[in-house]
């Protein structure tokens, strides 16, 4: 079973368009669709925003339906040199609101004895690459940061800059999937188009206007890289 993962409505109803659904389960106030993708066994699920809604629902992927494979799909704040409509392919994934420092030796961004950073499967980082340059995409491939905040501001993230290089992408839900997945040792992939540009004029009414435009390609490529899960 392969597990998608949106945040808002906008980042997933291509999915429902394409999919034959076998049946929904209602867990809390998730729910989750089941069926097939072409021939592909999936499950599609809107967590909500933030990083526990996400938790959560990477948690009920992996323990009720055993997701091979999580992929987190929508859009992301970017960061200069990326522009709106990039693609992000995270090869790393840190929180950029969370803070030990005070009261233990760990970095800023680090959670106790977690990674401060969870990194994409290698196979499946080189098998996205190949995807993107078959659909001739522009992408980019560097780290996101998750925090419970829309950034407006680069200082929002500086701290965090100081400890991980090459942050092209912000949102809301990346790291508690990543780092859920890592606990329970399931690959995860994280594709985030880029819907608006942090410190730009306008940078809310961009992404209002945007969004759904670029979370149909990231939902584009998803279809693409499911087909290739396997080979």
């Amino acid at each position: 079973m392969i597990g998608i993962i949106g945040a808002i409505d906008k980042e997933l109803f291509l999915f429902f368009e394409e999919m034959t659904i076998e049946k929904t389960d209602i867990f809390g106030d998730k729910t989750f669709y089941v069926g097939k993708i072409k021939k592909h066994e999936v499950v599609v699920v809107k967590s909500g925003i933030g990083k526990v809604n996400a938790a959560i629902t990477t948690a009920i992927l992996i323990t009720q339906y055993h997701a091979r494979i999580v992929i987190n799909t929508g859009v992301a704040g970017g960061l200069k040199p990326a522009e709106i409509g990039d693609i992000i392919l995270a090869k790393g994934i840190a929180y950029f609101d969370v803070s030990l420092t005070e009261i233990d030796d760990v970095p800023y961004g680090q959670m106790g004895e977690d990674p401060l950073l969870v990194y994409m499967d290698e196979t499946f980082l080189e098998k996205a690459e190949k995807v993107f340059k078959k659909l001739k995409y522009p992408y980019r491939v560097g780290n996101l940061v998750s925090g419970d905040k829309f950034v407006t501001s680069a200082k929002d993230i500086r701290k965090i800059k100081r400890h991980v290089d090459e942050i092209i992408g912000v949102e809301m839900e990346g790291m508690a999937i990543a780092l859920t997945c890592h606990k329970f040792k399931v690959p995860f992939i994280s594709i985030r188009g880029i819907s608006d540009i942090i410190d730009s004029k306008n940078q809310g009414k961009v992404y209002h206007n945007i969004s759904e435009e670029v979370a149909r390609k990231t939902t584009k490529f998803t279809f693409k890289f499911i087909e290739v899960v396997d080979e």
